[in-house]
């Protein structure tokens, strides 16, 4: 017993001074079982009180977690994976200090956004994320092998080192510091859209005359070329064959719904549509045209051409953000005796809908704003008509407010006999 106690009072003084708890995968599974973990303790996926490490090693294991992990307090959250593969059907967001390393055989696919905070990241083995990538504050991105692979966009203000022979692939947009590029290491950007932060290192810069496809606001970059072309094999594994035609990707979004177009197609090539990295149940086949797909959920949108064996992700990615539909929830109509000013109101939900007032139930121009409209001056009864809006584009109906103005009576004449 006294044994037992001594070990157990060391191990509470160890975690007041490093509060950090270590979760190990235990088997393959889902991320939400006890059986998944060692000593069946479920690793947390929101705040909690303590620094967290998900460790993964030994033997290969498969662990998928149906859904998001968000971190917003100021206890870090890591993952040390040496062995096997972590799939998150979510967003990772972790606002306070992460350590993300893929080694040995472990290797991650986020299929969603990745955003973090003064994190450190080391890419030996292939990290993989289908939605967007944002780092803020201080930090590295070490790529000494990789992949690191991002379907999305990527924003950045760590220091990007990337060793010779690694690869660095982003399908949309990239901003971002290069702090270490050696010109045997692989970025490729592939919407050719990218800009360089300074300083910019020496062996980034492009020789005298340099005219490829890909420029910046810094400088030019010689070796943004066609990963195709340089490393054809890593191409067919994450964004497939060459053979299928690349076609770009354009969205617009109505509100509630946004319309995502392909700018061309194939005849005989199936076009289907991914959320997050997840076939998303909409296939076209290809016509010669542009294409366009209809949806209604937030995500990040890419379209995977199939023919066959064959496949290819065409270039771009619709990133959806819709809005909700405003509605005017009360009005207060208004009234006076005699010509003047009358004074309207409207209440909307949501409260932060802008609230605009017109003279026709559609179209025209607003001839006011806000919860209270003061009329101009008026001789007769009046019909106005108020709107709420939200971005983007959510534009409520019209309801009818009533200006009306009661006429004076006039007083009958007094008359003495």
């Amino acid at each position: 017993m006294r044994v037992l106690l001594y070990t157990c009072m060391v191990f509470i003084y160890q975690a007041q001074i490093f509060s950090q708890v270590t979760y190990e995968a235990a088997n393959s599974g889902n991320w939400n079982f006890t059986t998944t973990w060692m000593g069946g303790i479920v690793p947390p996926t929101s705040n909690s009180t303590n620094d967290v490490i998900i460790l993964m090693q030994g033997a290969d294991k498969n662990i998928f977690l149906n859904g998001s992990i968000i971190i917003t307090n100021s206890y870090s959250y890591s993952f040390m994976l040496n062995s096997g593969l972590l799939e998150i059907y979510g967003n990772v967001e972790i606002n306070s200090s992460c350590n993300l390393t893929t080694q040995g055989s472990g290797n991650i696919k986020i299929y969603g956004d990745l955003i973090l905070n003064n994190a450190n990241i080391t890419c030996s083995k292939p990290i993989e994320v289908f939605g967007n990538v944002t780092i803020t504050g201080s930090g590295t991105v070490n790529i000494n092998g990789g992949p690191f692979i991002v379907h999305g966009n990527y924003t950045s203000n760590a220091d990007i080192n990337i060793f010779p022979d690694a690869v660095f692939a982003v399908a949309g947009s990239f901003e971002g510091h290069l702090a270490n590029y050696n010109g045997d290491g692989n970025l490729y950007v592939g919407s050719g859209n990218y800009n360089l932060l300074p300083p910019v290192p020496p062996e980034a810069i492009c020789t005298p005359g340099y005219s490829g496809p890909n420029t910046s606001s810094q400088c030019p970059i010689g070796d943004f070329i066609d990963l195709a072309n340089r490393e054809p094999a890593i191409y067919a594994t994450y964004f497939g064959s060459t053979t299928l035609t690349l076609y770009q990707l354009t969205y617009t979004i109505n509100c509630n719904v946004a319309t995502i177009t392909l700018s061309g197609s194939q005849v005989g090539v199936n076009y289907e549509l991914y959320r997050n990295g997840v076939y998303y149940s909409q296939t076209q086949a290809g016509t010669g045209n542009p294409l366009n797909y209809v949806v209604n959920t937030n995500g990040n949108y890419t379209i995977k051409a199939v023919s066959g064996t064959l496949w290819r992700y065409m270039s771009g990615v619709a990133v959806i953000s819709l809005g909700t539909m405003p509605t005017i929830t009360s009005i207060t109509h208004g009234s006076r005796c005699g010509a003047g000013t009358v004074t309207l109101e409207a209440q909307a939900n949501p409260p932060t809908a802008t609230i605009y007032w017109y003279t026709q139930i559609s179209g025209g121009s607003s001839v006011g704003t806000g919860n209270t409209f003061i009329t101009p001056y008026l001789t007769s009864t009046t019909y106005y008509y108020v709107e709420a809006q939200t971005p983007p584009n959510c534009v409520s109906p019209r309801p009818q407010v009533n200006a009306t103005i009661h006429e004076v009576p006039l007083a009958n004449p007094i008359t003495h006999d």
